[in-house]
């Protein structure tokens, strides 16, 4: 079986309450090995929640591109285009509430889409599995730079993590440690780092 919306909720909720931990100041630190800072790296998670749910959840959801919302400029130059940017002045807590709020929309929909529901990814039209995986995998992903830059250790679940491997690494190498292995083929260990990398989000039926 694929990952799930209670899969998502789980790493989420273990995220949102281990960046609740982190001082105010913590979210202008450059993310491990990325262009950007903490602050943006979770606001790009928050962005790429949305957008999944909003793949999902129309009656007759997108098939050849995102839904058309633009996003405004950058917030700072060489930043990502980010819609959902939490207030800086709300610090830690704006960032926790704005995580916690734009999962619970992605784990609604995945929890609540109906069967055979596709919506467009660019590495695959998907299911709720699927958009569910991604949204696991962005957000093990961006928090392990967020709380590494932090000289913070971070482990998620090993078996919600097999099973993301298995729905969109499905080529990956494999070991008993399904957590080093994610790193290993999103390009987070020493000998994959700067590596190309894409998941396969497609339904196999």
């Amino acid at each position: 079986m694929g990952p799930t919306a209670d899969d998502f909720r789980i790493i989420t909720d273990d995220l949102a309450g281990r960046f609740a931990e982190l001082p105010d100041d913590a979210w202008d630190t450059p993310a491990l090995e990325l262009a950007w800072n903490c602050r943006e790296t979770a606001a790009h998670v928050m962005d790429d929640f949305a957008f999944y749910a909003m793949q999902l959840s129309g009656r007759r959801p997108p098939q050849d591109d995102y839904v058309v919302l633009l996003d405004p400029p950058p917030w700072r130059p060489g930043g990502p285009d980010i819609l959902m940017w939490p207030d800086p002045a709300a610090g830690t807590a704006g960032i926790v509430s704005c995580f916690d709020a734009s999962a619970g929309l992605l784990y609604a929909v995945t929890a609540t889409a109906p069967a055979g529901h596709r919506g467009y990814h660019p590495a695959g039209n998907s299911d709720a599995s699927g958009f569910a995986a991604m949204g696991v995998a962005e957000a093990v992903l961006h928090g392990f730079d967020i709380l590494a830059a932090q000289d913070i250790d971070y482990r998620p679940d090993d078996g919600v993590i097999g099973r993301v491997l298995d729905r969109i690494f499905p080529t990956a190498e494999r070991t008993d440690d399904a957590w080093q292995d994610l790193l290993r083929a999103s390009g987070r260990t020493p000998e994959t780092r700067g590596a190309t990398w894409r998941w396969d989000s497609s339904v196999r039926e």
